[in-house]
């Protein structure tokens, strides 16, 4: 029964106690005003609960909590697909169009003399494809850096981190097994938050911790004054943790420091556990 029905069957009983009392008198009306003060601390007790958020809550409550988790862990899952397939796409297409390109410049520049106006174009020509496949691959490893598949994310901040000047990677506890999706937001809010600070930060330091969500913080030493602007890459980050429950918050007084904090909730069901 649900708390609501309860109380107004508890409450029905008590007033047709209260109206039996007007009719009787002595030992009996006794008896039934003990009964009633036992169903009023019941009902008491039943608001009590509900306020509390204890045992006493509606029956669906539980099947809602566990949607609302299953709808969020399918929003995270969706930007991983996406960004694999746009990792595929770019490794099997653009990719292999780029280096088949280049290789038939280099067939072609066999038989030209490289000191006349053709051959010098297609040497150029030569040099600037293979700057595009170089910038092409790291751009799909940018997109899903292998490392973070093979060692996880501290791992793979560590590594991000050693790409820029004056990073220190704090991590004071394991990290829980995370899923993919939480694994990849979270680099790729690291590499923004770093990428913004070596604009016009100083010195930085990235927190990792967990416990039902991911914390990550970034500080820098810059100048402050930041502000998440609409439409820029920050902004695009807390629209994208907002979608499965996140949170991202900036600090930046003017003079400094700079902190960026996200929280990511790791949308485990019941019963389960980050740690293996």
């Amino acid at each position: 029964m649900s708390p609501r029905a309860l109380n107004v069957v508890i409450g029905l009983a008590v007033l047709g106690i209260v109206a039996a009392q007007l009719q009787l008198e002595g030992p009996r009306a006794v008896v039934l005003t003990a009964f009633t003060v036992i169903l009023i601390l019941g009902l008491q007790l039943t608001r009590t609960r509900q306020a509390d958020g204890g045992e006493i809550m509606p029956g669906n409550y539980a099947e809602n909590l566990a949607e609302l988790r299953r709808s969020r862990r399918e929003i995270v899952g969706a930007f991983e697909i996406e960004r694999r397939r746009i990792e595929r796409d770019l490794h099997d297409g653009a990719q292999q169009y780029l280096v088949a390109a280049n290789m038939k410049m280099g067939e072609a520049s066999l038989s030209l003399d490289p000191n006349t106006v053709e051959g010098r174009l297609i040497s150029a020509a030569q040099d600037d494809a293979a700057l595009a496949i170089k910038a092409l691959r790291e751009t799909v490893h940018g997109i899903h850096p292998q490392v973070l598949t093979d060692m996880g994310l501290e791992a793979a901040v560590r590594d991000l981190a050693r790409r820029f000047d004056q990073v220190e990677v704090r991590c004071p506890h394991p990290l829980p097994s995370l899923p993919q999706g939480i694994t990849a937001s979270g680099y790729f809010f690291v590499s923004e938050a770093l990428t913004n600070a070596a604009k016009y930060g100083g010195p930085a330091a990235i927190l990792l911790i967990a416990d039902e969500s991911l914390h990550i913080t970034v500080t820098d030493m810059g100048q402050g004054g930041a502000v998440i602007t609409p439409g820029r890459g920050l902004s695009g980050m807390k629209e994208r943790l907002a979608a499965f429950g996140g949170t991202l918050e900036l600090s930046s007084p003017e003079g400094g420091p700079t902190e960026l904090r996200a929280t990511m909730p790791l949308l485990l069901n019941v019963g389960e556990s980050g740690y293996l």
